[in-house]
Order: structure tokens, then sequence, then C-alpha cells
């Protein structure tokens, strides 16, 4: 399968401690470091290389995207997602459709293959390595100072892991638009008016 290997040679070997993945975003694993507010639900099953859930209280949509096929399906109320064909999960990116951002997050890659011993994570696109393992691998993320979180992706340096599962976010905030996409909407509101008006005015009955 097709790796980020980019990305990945950027990457330094980290321990399995509290590490910044930039200046105001700590990622940590282990469980509990963070406590987001969502759960991300999977309502139906989906199959593709792009397959969405949403979260459970503010009903935000979710992306989970891979270079390969997989599959959702719901375990304890939460969602999971696995690949399509059985074999390991290699890799995947989570964001929020359609653009926005998240304070913090968690997850877990369930049950590294024999031959995964470790796993690259992206946040925002800078790479750090943590060790993997047999069973829970969670992971937390928190967005401090104002610093945002567009996406988090994995990518197992071996054959996989045998799902994502137990996704939670929390701070989710749709995307707003930039401030040239604000004047073009205004300047079209402004257009759709002036155009109303005059029409109105040329269909003004005239009277001797």
């Amino acid at each position: 399968m097709k790796k980020l290997t980019t990305l990945a040679a950027a990457s330094a070997l980290a321990v399995a401690v509290a590490t910044p993945a930039s200046a105001a975003i700590t990622v940590q694993a282990g469980a509990g470091f963070v406590q987001p507010s969502e759960n991300v639900l999977a309502n139906t099953t989906m199959t593709g290389t792009t397959v969405m859930g949403s979260t459970n209280q503010t009903s935000t949509a979710v992306s989970v995207t891979s270079n390969e096929s997989i599959t959702t399906s719901s375990s304890n109320g939460q969602s999971r997602f696995v690949a399509a064909d059985g074999s390991a999960l290699d890799q995947a990116t989570i964001s929020l459709t359609g653009g926005g951002t998240f304070t913090s997050a968690e997850f877990n890659l369930f049950n590294a293959a024999a031959d995964t011993s470790s796993v690259t994570i992206f946040v925002n696109g800078i790479a750090q390595t943590f060790s993997l393992a047999n069973g829970q691998n969670f992971f937390g993320f928190s967005a401090t100072g104002g610093d945002l979180i567009t996406s988090i992706a994995f990518d197992t340096n071996g054959s996989g892991v045998a799902d994502l599962r137990q996704v939670r976010l929390g701070g989710v905030a749709a995307a707003v638009p930039e401030p040239g996409t604000w004047a073009l909407m205004l300047f079209g509101f402004g257009a759709v008016g002036v155009s109303m008006r005059r029409r109105r005015r040329t269909h003004l009955p005239q009277f001797a």
C-alpha cells in the first residue's frame, strides 16, 4: 500500500509521553490525556476511500479518508473504521467534512499487526512517531493558546492495525469563510438587491 513517505521521512522518533506537535498542540499516547465532549458515531454502514460519521451532540459530519477502501461499523455506540477487504488498516485521515476545526481529540488504534511496532501520526501535517502494541493504543490530542486542529492522520510502519475506533472530538467549530469570500458574498447580495429594485421600478404602473 502507498505510504506517506514524504511526511514520514521528516518525522523523528518520539517516546510515548506528552510531545508538542506544534507550539500549542500536544499529542500523548495513552487514554485519559484529554476528555473530548463528543463521540463520533456511524449511523449507517458505508464503504469507500472516504466514509463519514457524525458527532453525537452537534451532529457535525466527520470524514475518514484512506488510500484503501474502508468500511464503517458501530461498536458499543461508537464508530469503527476497518479495511473493507478484511486486511489490516494501514493509514487514515480524520477531518471535519467541509472544513472546520476542533481543539481536542482521542482515538484508539486497536490491535497492531505482528509486524507493526510503530505509527507515524500527523497533526495539521506535522509528524511524530510512536510505539504500537497489540490491544489498546489510545492517542490524545490537545490544542491550546488559540491553536486549532484541522486534521489528524496516522500511517503505520508495518501492515497496520485491526481498526480505528473510539474516535472522540472536542471544541468542534464549523469552517469560517475567508474575508475575501465574505466580500464576494456581500457584493453578490448587493447586486441582487439593486437588480430587484430596478425591476420593481420598471414595472410600476404609470398614471396620467
